[in-house]
């Protein structure tokens, strides 16, 4: 069955609502399988955030743990980070960043010898925080990420049936999902909902099953 990787980090849970949405647009077709998997600080070290939201968060505890190679193991992803001064959480960035040890590069003059397979695999970003602000920044961020990969990054547009109403505020941009946490009202809205269901939807429409995890490059001197 074809498998589409949420990966997210979290602190206080609203990204962790996020990822569950986006898994319930995957799974709206039964033939692919939607796995929530969480990044877990770096180091086991506590997470850098505000004071006041300085606590365990035992709602997602039961989310296994990402790994770097969830990135190759899957047909689908999406990757979910809160909003940190206008950019991703540290979490996510060290996580990213250590997607590198997938390569094989024996040393810098040298071409690389064998790489994950992640060309063209379809790849959604969304983003949380509480300012409601600037949260494009972290998902051109994700963006800027899933580019070097060479993944294809999967929008809905700004016509999906559901998330188009004008006179919405929410429900992120056609760059990413998004939400407000700290706006009155559930978290995440009725248009946020809609939003990450409809791109979940969207990757589960346009992922390719048999992927294989990594691919001999062939370059040698």
């Amino acid at each position: 069955m074809p498998k589409v990787n949420i990966i997210f980090h979290s602190v206080s849970g609203g990204t962790f609502r996020l990822a569950e949405e986006i898994g319930a647009g995957v799974e709206e077709i039964s033939t692919c399988k939607a796995n929530l998997l969480r990044i877990p600080e770096p180091g086991g070290a506590e997470p850098v955030t505000m004071p006041g939201l300085r606590k365990i968060n035992h709602q997602f505890s039961h989310v296994p743990a990402a790994t770097v190679q969830d990135l190759a193991d899957c047909d689908g992803l999406a990757i979910g980070a809160p909003n940190y001064w206008g950019s991703m959480s540290y979490a996510t960035k060290h996580y990213l960043d250590s997607a590198a040890t997938l390569w094989d590069l024996g040393s810098p003059d040298q071409p690389v010898q064998s790489a994950p397979n992640f060309a063209g695999k379809p790849a959604t970003a969304f983003s949380g925080g509480g300012s409601g602000l600037v949260s494009d920044p972290p998902i051109l961020g994700l963006w800027t990420a899933f580019g070097c990969f060479g993944m294809t990054i999967v929008t809905i547009g700004i016509a999906a049936p559901g998330v188009s109403d004008p006179a919405r505020v929410d429900g992120g941009s056609p760059l990413g999902a998004q939400v407000f946490s700290r706006r009155p009202g559930p978290h995440p809205s009725d248009a946020d909902v809609r939003s990450l269901v409809r791109r979940g939807e969207r990757l589960e429409s346009i992922q390719k099953p048999g992927r294989s995890a990594r691919t001999d490059i062939g370059h040698r001197r």
